[in-house]
């Protein structure tokens, strides 16, 4: 790819972007985030899923008295 037709990318993906509407951008935006995975489990799978089950059993658990 020459530099000329880089150029010419970058201005067409720039006026693209002022032209649509603040509002969509954020909307598009939202959706993007809301389609990734959590970083936690990005980064470190289901381990961190598991650890606060484990977690949430312990902490009620204690607060029935059983042991």
């Amino acid at each position: 790819m020459s530099s000329q037709e880089y150029i010419k990318f970058l201005t067409q993906r720039m006026v693209r972007y002022m032209d649509t509407p603040k509002i969509e951008r954020r909307e598009a935006r939202r959706e993007r985030r809301e389609k990734q995975p959590s970083w936690s489990t990005r980064w470190f799978g289901m381990i961190p899923f598991g650890v606060s089950m484990y977690a949430r059993k312990q902490k009620k658990r204690l607060t029935r008295g059983d042991s």
